[in-house]
């Protein structure tokens, strides 16, 4: 029997700032002010500043001595920065998933999950079609069998919601969006790994590309007034 896994005050305001800044609810620049976010969720100042040097340390979060801590800018050079990374890891991914033969068990996820996403698409879901999305990728790294590579993604993926929360729009055509990772599914499953890490690049620099070019920093800053 497995123990029941409680998880510290501290841990749960963790997530309750972490989750708001991934979905956009606080944004890039908005202050963090101890004493007002302390009362709005209901515990002390020193818990709520636990929380936010957590945040800080997984790069979610500025602070500066004296200086009131604020969700951190996201400036076009950030998210260029952001998907170059994220490139580099997928791609050394399905490296690692052909050359340690995970394939069978890996494209047997990613298939359930391009299915999940097809449904989404016919219901013009974008909600759906980003979930399944960050699933697709998330499984992708899971199988590399690589646990520092899971430590390093997950702070990357958290970025990456945000990015795709404050943008909020479509990137493409839905249906589209299930054909690019169908074909990566496909290729991963014929094992050849020079064109499998040719179609992730495709398509991290292509999202990279579309969401840098209409990135209005200045706006997004303005609406978390």
């Amino acid at each position: 029997m497995q123990p029941i896994q409680v998880k510290s005050l501290r841990e749960r305001v963790t997530n309750i700032l972490r989750t708001a800044i991934v979905i956009g609810e606080l944004k890039p620049g908005q202050e963090l002010v101890s004493t007002e976010l302390a009362n709005q969720i209901g515990v002390s100042q020193a818990t709520l500043r636990d929380a936010i040097y957590i945040l800080s340390v997984e790069g979610l979060v500025d602070t500066v001595a004296y200086h009131v801590p604020i969700v951190k800018k996201l400036s076009k050079k950030n998210i260029e920065d952001l998907f170059s990374v994220r490139n580099m890891l997928e791609v050394f991914a399905i490296q690692q998933v052909i050359l340690t033969k995970q394939t069978s068990t890996t494209v047997q996820e990613l298939y359930k999950i391009c299915k999940e996403m097809e449904k989404a698409a016919e219901q013009d879901s974008l909600k759906g079609v980003n979930d399944s999305d960050n699933k697709f990728h998330n499984a992708l790294i899971k199988h590399s069998s690589n646990q520092l590579l899971e430590v390093i993604w997950n702070m990357v993926a958290l970025r990456v919601q945000q990015v795709m929360s404050l943008r909020n729009q479509k990137i493409g055509d839905l249906t589209q969006i299930v054909q690019n990772h169908l074909e990566i599914t496909q290729v991963i499953e014929s094992e050849d790994i020079e064109k499998a890490t040719e179609l992730i690049s495709a398509h991290v620099i292509f999202v990279a590309d579309v969401i840098a070019d209409n990135w209005d920093e200045e706006n997004i800053e303005q609406n978390s007034d």
